[in-house]
């Protein structure tokens, strides 16, 4: 009896190994069993909280580019760039906004969860992986690079020599007081954001299921700042597709905020 007791404690413990092996992705550990819900959370944002943020009492975080020619990405649509990084806890808020707004002109498939360095500032922020992910839309091309992992010395994705050069011409002044910080977000060489449209301490402290959860709440904190940084993004593309689809841009505050999209100085 004692033999057969044993034997089942071992069983147990190695499938206690399993199922946290199961639930471990490659993202410093972070734990994948609420992917499922947190995705649909974050790529199904009502309109009506949307309406309800506004701008969530953000300022403008977008700066217009000189007059140029569109962007265009691998299908010809016009093109929003990101480059960022894992540990970076800036890119981990702005993914979040950026999510959202994307979400709301195509699809998603194969997104992770992830954090961003453990030893960095805002330490572990929650967010999500572009690497290995795909993007589908009607409407524009998102091409997003992701340079390392959570760890800095993980390297992932290398800009390509054209997505260099328009890091090295935008992530620079007077486009931003940060040159050469990221996240960098270059849409479709209109308008240009560096860094993160809100401070990611906001989402320190909570869990994936926290902010997914709240994203059905428009007075939440975590919600003011991922939609409200959303709906800059939102109005931007807005822009560049000519208003289309109309569900994303006929919606309060879209119109408004299209109105008043800030112009090259």
């Amino acid at each position: 009896m004692a033999l057969v007791a044993a034997v089942v404690a071992v069983a147990i413990i190695i499938a206690g190994f399993a199922a946290v092996a199961l639930n471990q992705g490659s993202n410093g550990g972070t734990s994948q069993k609420d992917l499922p819900a947190v995705v649909a959370a974050v790529t199904n944002v009502s309109p009506g909280v949307s309406s309800a943020v506004g701008t969530g009492n953000l300022p403008q975080p977008l700066v217009a580019t000189p007059p140029t020619a569109v962007l265009k990405g691998p299908t010809q649509k016009p093109e929003l760039l990101y480059i960022g990084a894992g540990y970076c806890p800036y890119c981990a808020a702005e993914r979040w906004s950026i999510i959202v707004a994307l979400s709301r002109f195509g699809t998603f498939s194969d997104l992770k969860l992830a954090q961003s360095s453990s030893t960095d500032v805002y330490p572990n922020t929650p967010t999500f992986t572009f690497y290995g992910s795909s993007y589908h839309s009607d409407y524009l091309d998102f091409v997003p690079v992701e340079e390392t992992g959570q760890e800095q010395q993980t390297r992932l994705q290398t800009p390509t020599a054209a997505e260099q050069q328009l890091f090295r011409t935008y992530d620079a002044a007077p486009y931003t007081n940060s040159p050469g910080g990221i996240p960098f977000v270059d849409l479709a060489n209109q308008f240009i954001t560096v860094s993160s449209g809100y401070s990611p301490q906001v989402l320190s402290g909570h869990s994936f299921t926290d902010i997914a959860t709240a994203l059905a709440d428009p007075k939440a904190a975590t919600t003011q700042a991922i939609v409200g940084n959303a709906n800059y993004l939102t109005a931007a593309l807005c822009h560049l597709t000519g208003n289309q689809p109309a569900a994303a841009c006929t919606v309060a505050p879209i119109p408004d905020l299209v109105q008043h999209l800030p112009t090259a100085k």
